[in-house]
């Protein structure tokens, strides 16, 4: 049985505005699936949908189903808006403080995974002073205590300079070593390709193909999603998608 299955799952603005279209996909447990769409295909709905976060507003309607786990971590396109506290440390614990963790558990889990992440630098320093990549990392780290069984992130790394996506990278590469579940929304998939077992072709709120990463090669250039520049190279001189280079290189070995 897979870890999360979405069945028919539409969404619609009350002015009839169609969001997501009859969306069915699946994602099993330790596995990395990345949905791929242009800017306004509907990825941001399709997450806050398997969020339960669309359930209510008053101008939205929703119909399928979402079958999933209780506790699923969240990372959103604008991280800032996760965090509530002005202690990095502080924000960290207030889901764990919530669900009525011990103060001994609690520590050693922020602990862990801060080093885990390589984010034991910023437990000590206000939320205000850390950069956009450095705020998502701790909003990361914000879910990532409450152990979950499942990880979604919404275009973590859009818009992120070379240094902050990095740190963001890193933290996904971290996740994918430790097993953890993944659906990850992007249309650049420069560096998310190689990391993805099987990728989602998301166009106008529909998931249109699906399958292995090089099978989608073909599909994703005809939409302009940014791909490895190897990777968009030999699909410009005909090679076989199955042949072709998913990166060049480690977003840890820049």
């Amino acid at each position: 049985m897979s870890l999360l299955a979405t069945d028919a799952l539409s969404v619609r603005t009350t002015t009839g505005a169609v969001l997501l279209d009859g969306v069915d996909l699946s994602v099993e447990r330790d596995e990395m699936v990345v949905v791929a769409g242009r800017s306004g295909s509907g990825k941001t709905t399709l997450t806050k949908a398997i969020g339960g976060l669309l359930d209510s507003r008053p101008n939205i309607e929703t119909a399928g189903t979402v079958s999933g786990p209780e506790n699923v971590g969240f990372l959103f396109q604008n991280p800032r808006t996760q965090l509530v506290r002005r202690s990095v440390r502080h924000d960290v614990a207030f889901d764990l403080e919530n669900q009525g963790v011990p103060r001994d558990e609690m520590e050693r889990r922020i602990e862990q995974w801060a080093e885990r992440l390589d984010a034991t630098p910023f437990l000590d320093r206000e939320v205000d002073a850390l950069s956009r990549g450095e705020t998502a990392v701790v909003a990361l780290l914000g879910a990532l205590v409450t152990e979950p069984d499942l990880v979604v992130l919404d275009e973590p790394l859009a818009p992120l300079d070379d240094r902050n996506r990095r740190l963001v990278l890193d933290a996904i590469e971290t996740l994918r070593d430790h097993g953890s579940t993944l659906l990850v929304t992007e249309h650049d998939l420069r560096d998310v390709l190689p990391l993805a077992d099987r990728v989602l072709v998301l166009e106008e709120g529909r998931v249109t193909s699906g399958g292995s990463p090089s099978t989608q090669l073909a599909r994703l250039a005809d939409l302009g999603i940014t791909l490895p520049f190897a990777t968009r190279v030999g699909l410009e001189r005909g090679q076989s998608p199955e042949r072709l280079p998913l990166s060049t290189v480690s977003a840890r070995d820049r």
